[in-house]
């Protein structure tokens, strides 16, 4: 039983550390995204949203792994 809690813990710490490189990786991309614009005001504003859009999905994916997880 502890084993399996143990492998329960360390997939989730995986997933975790994973879905946080990923958005770092997202973040970074938008930082980039945005010194290239030519309009600082626009590209400000569009590199919120893309954050924004990236963080729900990756939440969203995240959700769906977990209950996954749960219901096996």
């Amino acid at each position: 039983m502890i084993m399996i809690s143990q492998k329960v813990t360390i997939s989730k710490l995986f997933g975790a550390k994973l879905a946080l490189k990923w958005l770092f990786t997202c973040v970074c991309s938008n930082v980039v995204d945005q010194i290239f614009s030519l309009s600082k005001g626009f590209g400000a504003k569009l590199a919120l949203k893309r954050f924004f859009t990236r963080v729900s999905s990756i939440m969203a994916l995240q959700l769906r792994i977990e209950s996954k997880g749960f219901w096996a």
